[in-house]
């Protein structure tokens, strides 16, 4: 018999193929394979699960609800919060002991537009017994604000003066001038006061008194303006 050659198929020495090797369980240690183009899989039964994104966007709503409520009281900051007035009552020169009103309830008339702003006409008062006779609106509503209420009282001149001079200052108003009016009818006093607002601009009133009348009443003005060039 002719012995025959090996061949290919021929087992190795030590009987194992090497094809025949048991595959490796990528799931007995957790490592990552790669397939024939190299791209490489998760471990079978661990799906790989993204960040969450629902944390950073509660943090970003949040941080949203925040400025548009800074925004909110900010925005009425600066129009002016309505001040509550406290201011009963001012003591004239003389002793006399006369009760202020808030403006807001016998000056509303001049009111126009949301002007002027609450906290310029919340610190105004007016001197108790004064009946209001007419408005005058010198803007027209066209220009800045600038209107004057007429009214009487039945205080002497001087007690009229010297009522709103102090009351001025009681409520944070800045007075500029007190003595004789270069407006008005002859022998008129007027003081004149200046205050900043929240809205960004000076405001003036200017109290303009005349001489009492032999009726024992006192024709006098409030005038309330924004100044033109803001201070």
């Amino acid at each position: 018999m002719i012995p025959m050659a090996p061949t290919s198929d021929t087992l190795a020495s030590d009987g194992a193929s090497p094809t025949d090797a048991p595959a490796a369980d990528p799931s007995s240690d957790g490592a990552v394979t790669f397939d024939a183009t190299g791209a490489g899989t998760t471990p079978t039964g661990r799906g790989y699960e993204p960040m969450s994104v629902r944390g950073p966007a509660l943090i970003v709503l949040g941080l949203a609800v925040v400025l548009l409520l800074g925004g909110v009281v900010g925005s009425a900051l600066t129009s002016g919060s309505s001040p509550s007035f406290t201011v009963r009552h001012v003591t004239l020169a003389d002793g006399t002991t006369v009760a202020v009103a808030p403006a807001a309830g016998k000056l509303h008339a001049i009111v126009s537009n949301s002007e002027p702003p609450a906290d310029i006409l919340g610190n105004l008062g007016v001197l108790a017994g004064s009946s209001v006779t007419g408005v005058t609106s010198s803007d027209q509503g066209a220009a800045q604000f600038d209107r004057t209420a007429q009214l009487t009282s039945g205080l002497s001149q001087t007690q009229v003066l010297d009522g709103y001079t102090k009351l001025l200052r009681k409520v944070g108003w800045q007075v500029i001038y007190s003595g004789p009016a270069p407006q008005g009818t002859p022998g008129s006093s007027e003081v004149l006061a200046k205050r900043g607002s929240g809205d960004g601009f000076y405001w003036e009133t200017g109290v303009v008194v005349s001489p009492t009348t032999p009726a024992g009443v006192t024709p006098y003005s409030v005038e309330v303006l924004e100044t033109p060039d803001g201070n």
